[in-house]
C-alpha cells in the first residue's frame, strides 16, 4: 500500500468540488486544504513516541515539496 500524497487528496478534492457544484471559492478552499502538505506536528509526535520518525520527516519534506511544486500550477491563489 503506497501513501497518500498531496496531489492525490488535492485531485480528488477538486472532482469532489465539481461533481457537488460548489462555488468557486468554496472550491478553492476545499481543493487547498486538501492539497496542504503533512503538518510537522506528525514529526512531533513521531518523535516523542520514538516511533518511525526517519519516514515521517521524509514524508514532511516530500508533502512540503510536492505542495510547492503543485499548488502554484493548480492555481490557487
Amino acid at each position: 500500500m503506497r501513501a497518500q500524497t498531496a496531489g492525490d487528496a488535492g485531485a480528488a478534492a477538486f472532482l469532489l468540488a465539481k461533481l457537488l457544484n460548489l462555488p468557486p471559492l468554496a472550491a478553492d478552499v476545499v481543493v487547498l486544504f486538501a492539497a496542504m502538505p503533512t503538518g510537522v506536528n506528525a514529526y512531533i509526535f513521531a518523535v516523542q513516541y520514538q516511533r518511525l520518525a526517519n519516514p515521517v520527516s521524509g514524508a514532511v519534506a516530500l508533502g512540503t515539496l510536492r505542495a510547492a511544486a503543485t499548488l502554484p500550477v493548480a492555481g490557487v491563489k
